[in-house]
């Protein structure tokens, strides 16, 4: 066993050190970079049901400490994510984790059933910040009963895991 290697959830990472999501957009971005086979994990940037814009330019903005943005979860969408970019990071040696994020619980749980067929996909990270249209807006993450409901919902069915 290398020194490295962690297990979490069941799942044998080779090292802890993993991308934050969306830092390395979906593992694609950085590869001429960096080898991302070394990485213990990548987490990729937010995924959503249909492909999404975000937010109009300027996205950031710089602050006396630090830096602010604002993308507004721009993404190609889950299918899209599928045809495109999965075949290009398939043969990466080091596990996937997706950013999920919808506006309804549907949404979610959509674009999970059709990511657990992507056998790169090791595990799920709730992007639970959205807001949830359906409960006049408030964020998924704010409500403690919409959030179980979510997570209860999704775990009936996934086979991967949440982080």
């Amino acid at each position: 066993m290398d020194k490295l290697e962690i297990e979490l959830f069941g799942i044998k990472f080779k090292n802890p050190v993993w991308v934050a999501s969306g830092t390395f957009g979906y593992g694609v971005e950085g590869a001429n970079i960096y080898d991302i086979s070394k990485l213990g994990a990548v987490v990729t940037k937010g995924l959503s049901l249909r492909p999404r814009e975000g937010n109009p330019m300027p996205r950031i903005a710089e602050t006396p400490c630090g830096m602010l943005n604002s993308i507004g979860l721009q993404n190609p969408g889950v299918e899209a994510f599928i045809k495109k970019i999965y075949p290009v990071i398939k043969d990466i040696d080091t596990h996937f984790i997706a950013n999920v994020f919808g506006e309804t619980e549907e949404e979610y749980i959509e674009v999970i059933k059709i990511l657990e067929d992507v056998p790169k996909i090791s595990a799920y990270e709730l992007n639970v910040s959205c807001p949830n249209v359906k409960k006049g807006g408030v964020v998924f993450g704010q409500d403690p009963v919409v959030l179980r409901s979510l997570i209860e919902k999704i775990k009936s069915f996934a086979k991967n895991h949440f982080l």
